[in-house]
């Protein structure tokens, strides 16, 4: 689950492995923060709103703000990605370069994933090198040194342009029709909607909605509701002062014991370990 940053931080690195045949629960969310994930050993499968992607060994791949991912294998090979997470502030200075208002837009009309052949992962690892040192050993002035070399890897990743496999998907229709369900469950979390409140509000069957989340997503409804109620319990744990009780009841749970049981299923801690991890 992309994890929320830290307070009073604008970056995260992280270097991550998974065992052969690791796949998401569910799909997840970054919501107010990007991504960037270097695929340095292995290969996936990333199921998002907007399409169906095949990440292997040197591919790169950039996170938008507010978009859902899954990802799965498609072999018995382990994997390993080093990923970075980082907030507005830290791409502003980007975006005149680039044309856009926000580094979003960038992606509207360029690939996401990106393939670098041998010459070109080596310099990437160089500079991810950098970021780690630097990361490792964080001060007062180690947000400044990690813009610039962040801007560095961004820069030369998206001015190669290479075009990654993309399956299109197959209906447009049904892309407004989970954007819509998207939509309606964040805003009423709280109450916990059913498939059928959800469907109702995008205006189509209950059924059918239930195969849209499959398709798109391989990922059940009640899946990513659980996941986005736990991911807001996460922001609000590490943002706030809320009681577990008071968070409990804002995320949509029926008490305290049933949100600590959730939220240690799905992320492998108690709320007031995440709570203390953050602190």
């Amino acid at each position: 689950m992309p994890l929320p940053l830290k307070n009073g931080y604008n970056f995260n690195y992280a270097r991550i492995w998974h065992p052969p045949f690791f796949e998401m629960n569910a799909a997840e969310a970054y919501t107010d923060f990007y991504g960037l994930s270097f695929l340095t050993s292995g290969d996936c499968l990333v199921y998002s709103t907007e399409c169906t992607t095949i990440l292997r060994e040197g591919d790169m791949n950039f996170a938008p703000k507010y978009r859902y991912y899954r990802s799965s294998y498609i072999s018995d090979r382990p994997r390993e990605h080093i990923h970075l997470k980082f907030t507005d502030n830290m791409v502003a200075g980007l975006l005149p370069i680039l044309g856009v208002d926000n580094f979003n837009d960038y992606f509207i009309d360029h690939p996401a994933n990106i393939h670098l052949n041998s010459q070109e992962q080596e310099f990437v690892r160089s500079i991810l090198s950098e970021i780690e040192l630097e990361w490792n050993s964080y001060n007062e002035y180690s947000e400044i040194l990690l813009k610039g070399l962040l801007h560095k890897l961004i820069i030369f990743c998206l001015k190669e342009h290479y075009i990654g496999e993309i399956e299109p998907m197959p209906d447009p229709q049904k892309n407004v029709c989970l954007f819509n369900a998207i939509e309606y469950i964040k805003a009423h979390l709280q109450e916990s909607p059913s498939l059928k409140e959800t469907a109702d509000y995008a205006n189509i069957s209950a059924s059918y909605l239930s195969k849209i989340f499959i398709s798109h997503l391989h990922t059940p409804y009640s899946a990513f509701l659980l996941n986005e109620k736990i991911l807001l319990a996460q922001k609000l744990l590490a943002s706030s002062e809320l009681t577990m009780e008071e968070i409990a009841r804002q995320t949509g749970f029926s008490s305290n014991t049933y949100f600590s049981d959730c939220f240690k299923r799905v992320t492998g801690s108690t709320p007031l370990q995440f709570r203390r991890s953050y602190k």
